[in-house]
């Protein structure tokens, strides 16, 4: 096809089926001469991108010739050997998803938002190999676990030992460190817990399972101040209806869908919209990572979300199966943050283990998905809800914590 983009004058007018232009070709008038139509070398060039996924659009005055150059780059990709060596199905899928993938890609979005432009413009990142997760998400034989064998309990113990707020007195020098950490004097207590703590190391499934699990609140996790916060990095981000992972893609992501049995609504305070590095959440992530001995990359975004009178989140788990294959692994963890006071109703209720705790300003919620033994594999018994509320409204914020680095993985639509 380059001929018919480089010598369109000759092209156009002789060759317009190769081209795929006869409803523009060069036409001929009663006289025999030549009548020149509307197409040009670009219109053509911006019209041939419909055959792989959304038509390309060059409108941008500034980067109009580069954006054009992209297009034609990718053309000359479908010509590579390294394309047409990819599997028939992966061909097939390899799409544009969005009219202006060709004028991201000239601006450098295939380098800065890898997520989603070797995915969704696959065609002009020249990354249609990477529709297969296999090849775009590869074991990574370093990452290094959060979690080892009989890890778990010894992160309760000491998250419970070390409580400041449960000490009867800090000293001075004490107090000043915490606040040198940013870290609040919050006070611990459990809910449940293993009976046997110090025998229960034993690399056994059926051992964990004849022990209670751990749930413990933290109270005085965040300040006022810091629970206003994430509230409105809720409202700017905007608040929208809760979904549940959806079916699974041909590209190995996942999609959502709104489900009755979640009625909440939830914004993001993550990455992409830079809301995850402003100070408040940074602070957050830090003292949690602090508490637990886990990095802050193994965390996922912040989700926060909006409760209103009678809307509630049915018995659901937090691990997410597939993702045990995956780079960032399983969620190992959950830091559930109330961020507000309720009047009544909202409570995180676990229906197996006969605990429910209510919201309180400030109060955080710990608790894990998998086994001590084996951390690697769900614990069933950790299925939770998030009762209606009755009156007022409830504020709250989701952290799950992941077996491996979770932002690597994201940043490279692995997660």
């Amino acid at each position: 096809m380059g001929e018919c983009h480089d010598n369109p004058e000759f092209m156009l007018a002789n060759c317009a089926k190769a081209c795929d232009s006869c409803d523009n070709h060069m036409s001929r008038t009663t006289s025999g001469t030549r009548r020149e139509t509307s197409a040009t070398a670009n219109d053509f060039l911006l019209r041939r991108t419909a055959k792989f996924g959304a038509l390309q659009t060059a409108d941008d005055h500034e980067y109009e010739q580069a954006t054009l150059d992209t297009i034609q780059n990718m053309m000359e990709y479908f010509e590579s050997k390294d394309y047409k060596s990819l599997p028939s199905n992966i061909k097939k899928n390899c799409k544009n998803d969005h009219e202006l993938c060709s004028y991201w890609a000239t601006i450098g979005e295939c380098e800065k938002n890898m997520a989603f432009m070797k995915v969704g413009c696959a065609p002009v990142c020249q990354s249609c190999h990477l529709l297969d997760v296999a090849n775009r998400c590869p074991e990574l034989p370093d990452a290094v676990p959060a979690l080892k064998e009989g890890d778990l309990n010894q992160i309760f113990e000491r998250i419970v030992e070390t409580a400041p707020g449960n000490r009867t007195t800090l000293t001075a020098k004490e107090r000043r460190e915490l606040v040198k950490l940013e870290m609040t004097e919050y006070t611990v207590t459990v809910h449940s817990r293993p009976n046997a703590v110090t025998n229960a190391n034993a690399n056994s499934i059926s051992r964990d399972k004849k022990l209670d699990p751990w749930v413990i609140a933290l109270d005085n996790f965040l300040t006022d101040e810091e629970c206003d916060a994430l509230i409105q990095h809720g409202y700017d981000a905007g608040y929208k209806r809760s979904e549940d992972v959806g079916a699974l893609k041909f590209d190995g992501t996942y999609g959502s869908v709104q489900s009755t049995g979640r009625t909440s609504e939830n914004a993001w305070c993550g990455v992409a919209n830079e809301c995850r590095g402003k100070t408040v959440p940074k602070r957050i992530l830090n003292r949690m990572s602090s508490i637990m001995g886990i990095p802050t990359g193994n965390s996922e975004d912040f989700q926060i979300l909006k409760y209103e009178v009678g809307q509630f989140y049915k018995t659901h788990h937090d691990y997410i199966g597939y993702q045990k294959n995956r780079q960032c692994g399983p969620r190992i963890l959950t830091f559930f943050l109330y961020l507000s006071d309720v009047e009544a109703g909202g409570g995180t209720d676990f229906p197996d283990l006969g605990i429910t705790v209510m919201p309180k300003k400030g109060r955080a919620v710990l608790w894990p998905s998998v086994y001590n033994a084996q951390p690697l594999y769900e614990d069933s018994r950790m299925m939770h809800q998030a009762l209606p509320v009755v009156a007022g409204t409830k504020f709250g914020a989701n952290v799950w914590v992941h077996m491996y680095d979770y932002l690597g993985p994201l940043a490279h639509g692995c997660d």
